[in-house]
């Protein structure tokens, strides 16, 4: 090649095509999907290490060419807003006008919303703009097709995100700023799913609830209500497929007096129609398509949790944790006033709660459908022990495949139906994975807790 030719080539005259192949080898894991099972950090998107940002303020041949991957996992940041009264919507629309100007809606993959703590519509209960959460959904799926959604927000702002009611009467009791909620689902063809397509909220009469008016506000009774509405608009904006719902730490509440009589600012009771019960209204909000849950506390109380097994979804898959990775037990200022033998007595009633349900026989309720349990916890060794050597007496199918794992023959059921099963029903569908995160000796024994979880011995 003439040499000429070969000083006159900068990276100016290299093809865009070619610089974002280049530029593809700066991409590095997000962060926000790298800490989801940790107490919940409105810095979870901060990254200490930003060279596609970087490479961006280079020159504009250089920003246009590196857009796609820049905004491929995007975020919104809402700071401290004051009052409900002031529309999200307006505060995304700088977003959404950019994202159509620079056509990158079939580029961005994921996308987080951040929304900072501040005044809520429960400190002004007079500021409630009604279509705002309908709408608000609706001019963000008209732009850009999620597949994967992560709210950071306070507790009483999801709430009202998810159209779910919150009772914020003990919420000072509660330390945990920020929740996390995510939702996920594949992303479909032209034929499945038109892309910009909204899919309407539907109520019992079938008819379309978004645009209706359904913002909570607050009664004064210390709750969070939404109007007279059986779907969220979020939940039915979109055929989700997997949700992840994190409430970060409890631990705070156990420094009370009766802390199990603590209600927890939180949005599952909502999800799982638990809250509605008391006015003879189950009405889940979680859509009918999430079949995969997953939920994350840290030292729930059982009171709490027992929303989860009293509620259970229709799920193939369901993933629990109740310890921190972390070491927060470690930080005085956390457990301070805490006597710590009291987190670890609810963690175990948490599990009890479960196994009971899991491994009851015949399962009933939406248990019969479940596949699949993780925890992210290890399990304590003594109830692990009891539970082994359970299934070496009973034949129901279930083998130790791993510490802290169980798995069951799934034809098992089909070929051993449970007694006043009707004539062809399978139970294909019932547990056949049982996982821990291994086995750890804990500061207080679940093991008299467990009353045969199992079922009792033949």
């Amino acid at each position: 090649m003439p040499d000429h030719i070969l000083s006159s080539a900068t990276m100016q005259t290299i093809p865009n095509e070619l610089l974002l192949n280049i530029f593809g080898f700066l991409d590095a894991p997000r962060t926000s999907t790298l800490d989801l099972i940790n107490e919940p950090n409105f810095k979870l998107t901060h990254a200490a290490v930003a060279d596609l940002k970087a490479v961006s303020l280079v020159s504009r041949q250089w920003r246009r060419a590196i857009l796609p991957q820049l905004f491929k996992h995007a975020r919104i940041i809402v700071p401290q807003p004051e009052g409900i009264g002031s529309p999200l919507k307006k505060k995304i629309t700088p977003f959404l006008d950019f994202v159509a100007q620079h056509t990158l809606k079939h580029y961005i993959a994921s996308l987080v919303l951040l929304v900072e703590e501040g005044k809520t519509a429960h400190n002004q209960p007079g500021h409630a703009a009604p279509d705002e959460v309908a709408t608000l959904w609706e001019a963000l799926f008209n732009v850009i097709d999620l597949t994967d959604l992560l709210i950071v927000a306070p507790a009483e702002i999801l709430g009202i995100l998810t159209s779910c009611r919150i009772y914020m009467g003990d919420a000072w009791v509660f330390d945990c700023p920020y929740h996390y909620l995510r939702l996920q689902r594949p992303r479909l063809s032209g034929a499945e799913f038109a892309d910009n397509t909204v899919l309407p909220a539907q109520n019992l009469n079938g008819k379309s609830s978004l645009g209706v008016s359904g913002l909570p506000t607050d009664d004064g009774s210390g709750i969070s209500s939404a109007t007279a509405r059986s779907a969220s608009p979020l939940f039915a904006i979109r055929p989700w497929t997997s949700l992840l719902l994190n409430e970060g730490s409890f631990i705070k509440a156990y420094t009370t007096y009766e802390y199990w009589l603590r209600r927890a600012p939180s949005i599952l009771p909502g999800l799982l129609g638990a809250e509605d019960a008391e006015r003879n209204q189950q009405y889940p909000l979680i859509c009918p398509t999430i079949r995969d849950m997953s939920y994350i506390g840290i030292f729930p109380t059982a009171s709490h949790f027992a929303a989860m097994t009293m509620h259970f979804p229709m799920l193939d898959r369901v993933y629990v944790q109740f310890v921190p990775r972390n070491d927060i037990l470690n930080d005085p200022d956390k457990v301070a006033r805490v006597e710590t033998g009291d987190l670890w007595m609810e963690r175990n009633s948490c599990y009890a709660l479960l196994m009971r349900e899991l491994f009851n026989s015949p399962p009933v309720m939406n248990f019969k459908h479940l596949r699949v349990f993780e925890s992210g916890d290890a399990a304590d060794r003594d109830a692990w022990s009891m539970a082994v050597e359970y299934i070496r007496r009973v034949d129901n199918g279930w083998k130790v495949a791993g510490d802290g794992v169980f798995e069951r023959d799934p034809g098992y059921l089909t070929r051993n139906p449970h007694e006043g099963d009707e004539v062809g029903f399978s139970m294909g569908g019932s547990l056949i994975r049982c996982a821990f995160a291994g086995t750890t000796q804990l500061p207080v024994s679940p093991y008299p807790m467990y009353d045969q979880p199992m079922g009792p011995a033949n």
